[in-house]
């Protein structure tokens, strides 16, 4: 006993510790232990780009102002040649973009790269995908892109596998340098059927860091006038890939566009920007309606004795969409394309993502 209260006096502070360690302890033993609470991911808005042709489609302004509600920009900038070779697309680079984004780093630059729809070597050639592959690396590297969004469509269902090869391949070279890749994949309900059979869901929604399903075209210059994106389409179609796709790795892409349908059979269908169409309505004192259906605006007008039919997206549109990708708990949207839309679009998309 004695030893004992000597060492208590020798070191009493070591004793304090001791006892204030079992009594942490007991506490803890008899707290109920609580998970961590999930992290909720930011809900993304992606924006396709292109250059424009005309005051309606430029995409440059659009870019200017609306840089901070979009998360990434995929700018068609490069397509790849039947050899593998990458070559910069028809619509063309545009290095103004980059100095905007060098100021703006939080958005993500990831060009889209798209190839010949008509002949697949690139995907059926070791070789040329190779060489493919050695250039949209390099040029991610050396132009120091977040990374890139594939974008091959009008593929066989043949080319199924071939394309879910490539996508691997080059997922593990651009992973490797801690880069980026999104894939474009075609709707596969209601008439689209043949041309989504070309895209593997479940394959490359482990493969890429996330997934864009075009959701539009449902009626375009080779169908009869109707809404380019229907609720009901985009959602049954959003359903359908979710069973292959993982919601945090699928984004829904929304259009800023229509058709301008001549209701005479044998005329000219125009593809036209948001933008344009309502030009057109202005130009001849058409009403813009709404049809509760497809949740889409449309209208009729005359040009001389042509009676058109004009189909398009707009801002109210777009807030259901944005609905849609929240309700299914998606990674988010992206847009196609800055330059077709006007301020309400960006005001009601703001408004809908910050809902």
């Amino acid at each position: 006993m004695d030893t004992f209260k000597n060492y208590l006096k020798r070191y009493p502070y070591y004793w304090l510790a001791g006892a204030a360690i079992v009594l942490v302890l007991i506490i803890s033993l008899n707290t109920p232990s609580q998970k961590p609470l999930p992290v909720k991911k930011p809900f993304q808005v992606m924006a396709f780009y292109e250059k424009g042709w005309n005051q309606f489609t430029y995409g440059i302004p659009s870019l200017k102002k609306h840089y901070r509600d979009i998360d990434i920009l995929m700018p068609y900038w490069y397509t790849l040649e039947p050899n593998g070779n990458l070559m910069i697309s028809a619509v063309g680079y545009e290095s103004e973009v980059v100095k905007i984004l060098s100021k703006h780093p939080q958005v993500k630059l990831m060009p889209l790269i798209n190839k010949n729809t008509v002949n697949q070597n690139v995907l059926t050639d070791a070789q040329a995908r190779e060489t493919a592959i050695n250039a949209i690396v390099k040029t991610v590297k050396d132009k120091k892109y977040a990374g890139v969004n594939i974008d091959f469509e009008l593929l066989p269902k043949e080319n199924r596998d071939d394309l879910t090869v490539f996508v691997r391949d080059l997922a593990q070279r651009l992973h490797g340098q801690k880069k980026l890749v999104s894939v474009s994949v075609m709707p596969k309900l209601d008439g689209l059927e043949e041309i989504g059979a070309a895209y593997d869901y479940g394959a490359l929604g482990q493969l890429a860091d996330f997934i864009t399903i075009m959701t539009y075209d449902k009626h375009s210059a080779s169908s009869g006038p109707g809404s380019v994106a229907p609720y009901d389409w985009v959602e049954k179609n959003i359903k359908e890939a979710l069973k292959e796709i993982p919601g945090h790795k699928l984004t829904v892409c929304i259009g800023a566009y229509g058709y301008d349908w001549p209701v005479e059979s044998g005329g000219e269908v125009r593809y036209i920007s948001m933008r344009e169409a309502l030009q057109y309505a202005r130009d001849h004192k058409a009403t813009v309606q709404w049809d509760d259906a497809s949740q889409s605006a449309f209208f009729d007008y005359w040009s001389g004795s042509a009676q058109h039919q004009v189909w398009f997206e707009n801002g109210f549109s777009v807030t259901r969409k944005v609905a849609l990708a929240k309700k299914y708990g998606l990674r988010g949207v992206a847009i196609w394309r800055m330059g077709f839309e006007d301020e309400q679009y960006w005001e009601k998309l703001r408004e809908a993502v910050n809902k």
